[in-house]
């Protein structure tokens, strides 16, 4: 069944004289429509990302909802980022006690996918030319898929699947266990140089660069670290030490010394250590180790006032 500008303009939620208006202001009037944040990456570079404004953050809700029904993406066993009842600890618990873990990361994922690439995707799905430009209008911001949209990580993964399969069928062949976290990638087993050459040379034909600054070969009995979580014991995936290292000393400061005089006094403020920050981390711990998690979770509780704050930071 075709998809028309009519139909498109249902699973956005709005007219179609709204869509047109909407899709002739992008992507001159971009800055009209979305919050852009820009920050710097740890080893270079800059990750922009892109918040809509009211109203026009319901019409990409409505797209995605529409999309994740219209599309019927099955993501395969081996991805766990953007699946409900997946994680980066399902992730990172596919790789425990291996002899070696394979770390590769994707150049720019979302930004490397381009308005023509999620053109033809829609095209192949059913919608009529007209109607997906409007639609590629309305999900890409500068002809390229940005980080921040309702409708960006199906689309990656819609667009990423076939790389997917090649990827899973390649480890299988090879005995390896293989997962991707958005992009972060991961192999393990008997991982050689030549398994990094041949899965750089299949990324490389399907189109995508691989990071090679991130590419890291974690052998046993060495750090062994998959999507931020310690992988080197059998009986699951670990926080890392220095970061209960750190959450500890953070509540031992709290406690001696007061929340408001360690946010002046010891760097939390700089750091971005509010209330909602420091219980979020506490809570993703205690997913991971409970017995860590649950006592920081409820001392942090305790110790520090409700208060406004404003948008979640990112985790560190």
């Amino acid at each position: 069944m075709p998809y028309s500008v009519h139909d498109l303009a249902q699973q956005a939620g709005v007219s179609v004289e709204v869509l047109e208006r909407l899709s002739s202001m992008l992507p001159a009037g971009a800055g009209q429509l979305y919050v852009q944040r820009i920050y710097r990456k740890k080893h270079g570079g800059i990750r922009e990302i892109f918040k809509p404004k009211p109203p026009f953050d319901a019409i990409g809700k409505n797209l995605h909802r529409s999309f994740t029904s219209l599309f019927s993406y099955e993501a395969p066993d081996h991805v766990h980022g953007f699946v409900r009842g997946r994680s980066t600890i399902s992730n990172a618990s596919q790789h425990l006690a291996k002899g070696c873990v394979l770390r590769m990361d994707l150049e720019d994922f979302f930004p490397s996918i381009d308005a023509a690439t999620i053109k033809a995707s829609l095209q192949e799905r059913g919608y009529e030319e007209k109607a997906a430009d409007f639609a590629v209008n309305l999900v890409t911001i500068g002809g390229k898929l940005p980080i921040g949209l309702s409708t960006s990580p199906l689309l990656s993964n819609l667009i990423f699947l076939s790389t997917d399969r090649s990827l899973a069928e390649y480890a299988q062949s090879e005995g390896l266990s293989f997962t991707r976290y958005v992009d972060d990638l991961a192999f393990s087993g008997d991982v050689t140089d030549r398994h990094s050459a041949d899965i750089a040379r299949i990324l490389d034909d399907a189109g995508w660069s691989v990071n090679t600054r991130k590419t890291a070969f974690m052998r046993r009995g060495g750090p062994q670290y998959v999507t931020g979580l310690y992988v080197g014991e059998s009986d699951g995936p670990r926080i890392p030490r220095k970061v209960k290292r750190k959450m500890r000393w953070i509540l031992h400061a709290i406690s001696k010394f007061g929340y408001e005089t360690y946010m002046t006094e010891f760097g939390g403020e700089d750091e971005g250590m509010r209330r909602r920050r420091l219980l979020g981390w506490a809570c993703y711990i205690a997913e991971v180790e409970p017995d860590v998690g649950y006592p920081l979770l409820r001392a942090f509780d305790e110790l520090i006032p409700e208060e406004d704050e404003e948008d979640l930071y990112d985790l560190p």
